[in-house]
Order: structure tokens, then sequence, then C-alpha cells
């Protein structure tokens, strides 16, 4: 608490400070990137200006970039060095401030620049696009009233005078066509799912000669056209790339990491913190890993008991994938699979949606106080006709967070032996005996993890041979579980923001 006092004062002395000597705080300020980084706070909490939190692999970056964003603003020095650096690719590994960093050379070159500028923050999708602007609010609201010039609009940050403005923009190629920006930013470019977007700014920027270029991303995955693009600007003496080995900035600290190393599929961990560039997509767990979860003491239920409160979570499937039941209970803190019922569809004949309502009929019957979990994109039908008569809930996908809750509670409880089944688990009708196996272990030992903006999630290989239903329907059993007891582990890919007090990207 002291602290925290301390700190809130420290903060208002230097806005004091600031407001009364306004005129001339803002002039230095727009003097150059440096100076604007000495004289802005990142976060309202903080009482330090961001220059005294850079490391020195920032100050290396920042020091490269800044004669070419002086020189857009119209304020080059006059020993400005020739050629400037203009093109920039920054491969930095999750917490390493890309986003934070960009937003204060963003917000200098729109306050600073003494004509009107015009740039693009482009992204995957829209949330993606939208936190280099949130990370620019940030610097605005702390550094008020220094910088109340800049204004933040829902898809926008523009000046108020000049009318210079920042547009964000996601995987919409056509609306980036016939732009004429000053400068773009391509953020997280290592997960856009193709290359039109990237080939249009790239042209765009090539139509101004002083435009600035900045790439921010992870290390990726795989040999497609963003292996490509890096490796065209870290051999190309007129870009600036800059990839950081391992973490290296002291606000994510050693417990934080630990943390992620347990959460997540190796391959994504090396990806995201390590900034390993992986060769392919990785597995989700091995078939060792699955098997010791396997419980021969187990067997199939037909009935449940009065109390055990288990839920039921189905995944529907018309033509050609498999409709999964799978019906669950938590026991001392362990998920028990008390059945598993899955169906083939029929070449000639889709799984019909009554197999699904008789199925939930059913269960309804023989486990009592049964909850049913349905994907909020199916059965909307079967949701209306039952959900007077039974517990039917919906699971919310919310743009890919509720896949990465799933496919990460579903993976710690393999691996810590939290979940159990019995023999033979989501054996197909007719196939018992088969070899190899297809049951919930070979299906759990076939998927890959994919990880997309800070997401990540399992999915099956899409050759047509393997599938991912029951293990979808084994996760959203389990993370309704335990999260109606309270019990959910953490699915947070990123440490607590304050972890790093208020930097980001």
């Amino acid at each position: 608490m002291r602290i925290g006092r301390e700190l809130s004062s420290v903060r208002e002395e230097l806005l004091a400070r600031i407001r009364r000597r306004l005129p001339e705080a803002r002039l230095r300020l727009l003097d150059s990137p440096d100076m604007f980084r000495q004289g802005v706070l990142l976060e309202p909490r903080q009482g330090r200006p961001a220059a005294d939190r850079l490391q020195p692999w920032q100050r290396r970056d920042f020091a490269v970039l800044d004669p070419a964003w002086r020189a857009l603003a119209g304020r080059a020095s006059p020993n400005a060095v020739v050629p400037l650096i203009r093109r920039a690719y920054f491969e930095r590994p999750r917490g390493h401030s890309k986003t934070t960093d960009t937003a204060l050379q963003l917000a200098w070159v729109l306050l600073a620049a003494r004509h009107s500028v015009h740039g693009l923050a482009a992204a995957a999708d829209r949330d993606q696009a939208g936190f280099l602007k949130q990370a620019i609010e940030r610097i605005v609201v702390a550094s008020a009233p220094l910088l109340e010039d800049l204004e933040i609009l829902d898809q926008q940050v523009r000046h108020r005078g000049t009318g210079s403005q920042l547009k964000v923009i996601s995987s919409d190629v056509r609306s980036s066509w016939g732009e004429l920006p000053d400068f773009v930013v391509c953020d997280e470019l290592c997960h856009w799912r193709t290359s039109g977007l990237w080939e249009s700014l790239l042209s765009s920027a090539a139509k101004r000669p002083e435009c600035v270029l900045l790439v921010l991303s992870n290390a990726g995955t795989g040999r497609g056209w963003q292996w490509d693009v890096r490796e065209a600007a870290r051999t190309d003496p007129a870009w600036h790339f800059s990839s950081l080995s391992g973490p290296q900035a002291p606000w994510i600290t050693a417990e934080a990491l630990d943390e992620q190393r347990r959460l997540l599929p190796p391959g994504v961990f090396a990806r995201l913190w390590l900034n390993e560039w992986q060769h392919s997509d990785g597995e989700f767990v091995t078939l060792d890993e699955a098997r010791a979860c396997c419980d021969p003491q187990l067997a199939v239920r037909e009935s449940g008991a009065a109390g055990q409160r288990p839920v039921a979570a189905i995944d529907y499937a018309e033509k050609r994938d498999l409709t999964v039941g799978c019906v669950c209970r938590l026991e001392q803190g362990v998920v028990i699979v008390d059945r598993m019922d899955v169906v083939r569809p029929a070449p000639d004949r889709a799984t019909p949606v009554q197999w699904v309502e008789d199925w939930m009929r059913d269960m309804a019957a023989r486990f009592p106080g049964i909850r049913f979990v349905i994907d909020e994109y199916q059965l909307a039908g079967t949701a209306q006709r039952l959900g007077g008569q039974h517990d039917v809930q919906r699971f919310a996908f919310s743009a890919g967070r509720g896949n990465c809750e799933l496919a990460s509670v579903l993976r710690q409880l393999i691996l810590s032996r939290r979940v159990r089944w019995p023999p033979g688990c989501g054996t197909i009708p007719g196939e018992e005996g088969r070899v190899p196996p297809d049951d919930l272990e070979a299906e759990l030992a076939s998927l890959i993890v994919r990880e997309q903006a800070g997401r990540f999630r399992f999915l099956n290989r899409g050759d047509g041979r393997h599938h991912d239903d029951r293990s979808f329907a084994l996760g959203v059993a389990c993370l309704e579980l335990l999260k109606s007891d309270g019990d959910a582990p953490r699915f947070e890919i990123t440490p607590p923001a304050d972890a790093w007090a208020g930097w980001g990207g």
C-alpha cells in the first residue's frame, strides 16, 4: 500500500510539473521520438517515463528507426543518416513489448508530424488488430494532458488538428488495395492465413519513398510464405532484422515461464517463449500419455447415482465426422469418463439428429441430475425442444477462447492423469478389435496443435483418416465439470499483465 501511494504521489507530482509547463513540455515531446519516450508514461499507475524502463535491445531497435520517423514527420535531424532504414522486422518472444514499443513510435509520429500523415495497422483478425490501438490509448490516457491532441476512435487514432491518422484493419484484402500509406504495421505476421493482405500492404508501402514498414511477429511454424518473408527481411540490407533468442525481458518472471512450460505443448512453448521457429505443428499428447489415463478397473456405466452431478457433452456431425456423446463426473478432483457413445455416418446415410435427442433422453433417465452441453453452432432445434425438460447449455467458442480453454484443460488433465476412462473408450460399435484401434486414445495421439493470435487449439490432421470429435466432447465435458466445481486449472497462455509492469506485445 505504501509503495502504491508513493508511486501515485510521484506520478501526480510529474503531471503537476507537466501542467505548469505544458507548452514547453509539448514542444520537447515533438522534437524527437527519444524525447517523447523520456516524457510520456505507459500506464496511468506508473510514475516513471517510458525511457526509464527500456532494455538494451529496445534501445537498439528504437535507435535504428528513429531517423526514419523524424524524416516522415518533417523533423529530420541536420545530421540524419542517409540512406535511412525504413523497413524493419521485429521477431521477439511473447511479452517482449512489440506492441507497446510500436505504439510509442506511432503516437509520436501522429503527434509530431508537421503535415498530415496516414498509416495502417493490420493483423489477422479484428481482436489482434485492436491491440495496437489500445496500447496507444493507454499512453494517451497515462500522459494526459500532453497527448490530448490524439483522439481515439473506433478503428483509428487521429490528430485533432492536423488530421494525421492511424487506421486499424484486419484480413480483408480488398480494404487495403488502393491505399497510399505513410507508414504500415503488420502485426503477428506469422498468424496471417494467406499472403494477399501482406502483398497488398507491401506494394502500397512502395508507393511512397518515405513510407515506414514494420513487421511484428513471434517465431512461426512451417516453411510457408511467412518464412519466405522473414528470410527475405533477414538477408536484405535495406531491412533492419531483429530477433531475440529466448526470453530476455526482466519483467517476465521465472515463475511465469515455468507455468507456461507446464501449460503449453512443447512446440507451442518453444515458439512463443523461446522464439524458436517450428518446422511443423506439434502433437497434442503422445500415445503413451493418452494410454496412461486408461484405468482397467473402470467399465462403461449404464447408470449413475444421485448426487454425482454428471455432465454430458455432445459433438454432432451429420455426414463426414463422428457424432459423440460423452458422460463424465468429477470424483475427488479426477474426471471419470462413465461412457462415450460414438456413431459413424454411413456413406449413403447421414447421422440423424434424432439419434442425439434419443441419446439425451436415455442419459437423462439413467443419470440423475445430468447436465448437457452442446456446441453453440449445432443442434439449435434440439436445444429448444429439450431445454424445457432438461438442463441444456451451449458451449461458447468466444472467438477461439473456448477452444483454447478446453484444449489447455484437457491436456493438463491428461498429463497429470486427472482424467480416466475405461479400456476401449470411444470405440465405434462393430469396430471392436480393429488393428490399429480406433478409439479415444488413438484419436488423442493423432491430434496436432495449432496456435494463432495467442491461443492454441487441437485439431485433426485433415487427411480424412483422423478425427477430433471424441477429444472435443471429452474436453468440453471436462471444462464444464471443473468450472462448475471451481477447480478449473489456469488456461491463460500469458502471465498477468502486471508481471511485466505494463509492457505488452
